[in-house]
C-alpha cells in the first residue's frame, strides 16, 4: 500500500481470493475477521485509511480471464503480484502488447530437510525498451499451459503431474520485494534517481543485486517480430468465460 502513501489516488484491485486464516500472516491490513472477505475488500479498506479520497476499483477476479485482463490496458501501471505463471504470462504480454508498464515481483524460500536453503526475491519492470519475462526464463510456458486449462482438461492432460504446489512466503520478504518494486516505480515515472531494472534480493545473505539481461531479438513477446507495440491486432492470452 506504499503507493497510496506516495500520492497515487486511482486503483484497480485485481485478485480472485479471499482471505484464508493462513494469509494472515503476510497480508497487509488483514485480521481474523477479515477470513473468508475478498482481498480485493481488505486492501480497499487500506488504501482509503491512507487516502479516503482515492479511486479504487475491486476485481475480485482472476486476470488469467480475457475480458479482465483487457480491463487493464489503459493504465499508467501494474504491479504484478502473483505466483501463477498464466497470470504472470498475460501481464508481461500486455506490458509489451499496449505498452503498460509491468512491475513484477517474485519470492522464494526453499527449504530441504527440515531446513532452509535459500531466501530469494526478483523485482523487475518491464516495458518496451526493456527484456521481458520470457526473455528473463521466469514463465514457464507447460505451467502456462496447464493453469489456463479447465480442471476437466488437466485432468486428462497426459504431461500433468502436479498442479499449484503451495509454497511458503512470509511478509518481511514479500514487502522487502515489494518495496523494491515501489522504488523502481519512482525511479521509473518521477525524477527520483534510480538505474536499476532488475533486482534479486538474496536473504541469507542480505545482498539485494542490480543486473541486467539482454533481450531475445526474436522474442514473440518483446521484440518487433512479435506482440510489440500490436494492441488490439494480436490475441492476448486467456480464458473467455462462457456467458
Amino acid at each position: 500500500m506504499a503507493h497510496a502513501h506516495l500520492g497515487v489516488s486511482e486503483f484497480v484491485l485485481v485478485d480472485p481470493d479471499v482471505v484464508d486464516e493462513t494469509n494472515l500472516n503476510r497480508l497487509v491490513g488483514a485480521t481474523p475477521h477479515d477470513v473468508g472477505a475478498a482481498k480485493t475488500k481488505v486492501a480497499a479498506r487500506l488504501i482509503q485509511s491512507i487516502n479516503p479520497g482515492a479511486a479504487i476499483k475491486p476485481v475480485s477476479r482472476d486476470v488469467t480471464d480475457l475480458d479482465v485482463a483487457l480491463a487493464l490496458v489503459d493504465l499508467d501501471a501494474i504491479f504484478g503480484c502473483t505466483d501463477s505463471h498464466a497470470s504472470r504470462a498475460i501481464l508481461n504480454q500486455l506490458a509489451y502488447q499496449f505498452y503498460v508498464p509491468l512491475f513484477d515481483v517474485g519470492v522464494g524460500i526453499v527449504a530441504k530437510q527440515g531446513e532452509v536453503t535459500h531466501i530469494s526475491g526478483r523485482a523487475q519492470m518491464v516495458a518496451p525498451g526493456l527484456p521481458c519475462l520470457v526473455c528473463a526464463g521466469v514463465i514457464d510456458a507447460a505451467a502456462v499451459r496447464r493453469e489456463l486449462q479447465s480442471a476437466v482438461q488437466r485432468a486428462a492432460d497426459p504431461y500433468i503431474t502436479g498442479f499449484n504446489e503451495p509454497q511458503p512466503a512470509v511478509i518481511s520478504l514479500n514487502s522487502t520485494v515489494a518495496s523494491l518494486a515501489v522504488t523502481m516505480f519512482m525511479a521509473a515515472f518521477t525524477p527520483v534517481p534510480g538505474e536499476a531494472r532488475l533486482q534479486y534480493y538474496n536473504g541469507i545473505a542480505g545482498v539485494v543485486r542490480a543486473a541486467t539481461l539482454r533481450a531475445d531479438p526474436s522474442c514473440v513477446v518483446c521484440s518487433r517480430s512479435g506482440a510489440l507495440g500490436l494492441g488490439d491486432q494480436w490475441s492476448l492470452p486467456g480464458r473467455v468465460r462462457e456467458p
